[in-house]
């Protein structure tokens, strides 16, 4: 039975990357070795750096979603800031509308984490999907970030704040991508090849 499973595996990993590679990035697998979910300040190491064209700045990625952001390299190794750290802030949107909020962990259970910011006439409803808002350059948009567990009024009463079940299961995570945006010469030559 092992085996069908890692197909099926293999197979949503494949659409995965082809999804991000269609949005014009490029996608380098990696493993996390050494990683920590339970400090206000988490960072996970991949085993992959520089020498495989990994720099600062990019996005991380696993299957079910986003996990973090590249914070420093070397040849072969990087530090991810993942989501679970107090200095992470990834602009997110509700899938499906315009609305807009940040991302922010404050520590405790590795499985939640809050979003901050969206208008309070939001119309969101638990369960629905908040992925990434493509305002930022480290993730294209619709990148799965989890689902809305409660939604409640902010102190002034403004804004919406969510408590969001993060898609990534961050204790059990062994595999991650890291993503990069391709620059627009590549990305030309690809949309040539994607549509000919």
């Amino acid at each position: 039975g092992l085996n069908v499973h890692h197909h099926l595996d293999s197979l949503s990993r494949t659409e995965a990357i082809k999804r991000i590679h269609h949005a014009g990035y490029h996608i380098t697998p990696a493993q996390v070795i050494d990683k920590s979910i339970n400090k206000m300040d988490n960072y996970f190491t991949l085993d992959r750096g520089t020498a495989d064209g990994v720099s600062p700045e990019m996005g991380v990625m696993g299957i079910e979603g986003v996990v973090g952001i590249v914070y420093k390299c070397t040849e072969h190794y990087s530090l991810v800031m993942p989501l679970l750290n107090s200095n992470s802030s990834i602009s997110c949107k509700v899938s499906g509308s315009d609305y807009f909020g940040y991302l922010r962990w404050h520590g405790g259970d590795s499985r939640y984490a809050m979003l901050y910011d969206l208008p309070r006439y939001s119309n969101v409803e638990p369960g629905d999907t908040i992925v990434t808002s493509g305002s930022s350059s480290f993730f294209p948009e619709g990148v799965m970030v989890g689902t809305v567990e409660e939604a409640y009024p902010s102190v002034d009463g403004l804004y919406m704040t969510l408590k969001i079940q993060l898609s990534t299961p961050f204790a059990q995570l062994e595999h991650a991508f890291v993503v990069s945006k391709m620059d627009a010469e590549e990305w030309a030559e690809l949309q040539q090849l994607l549509n000919p």
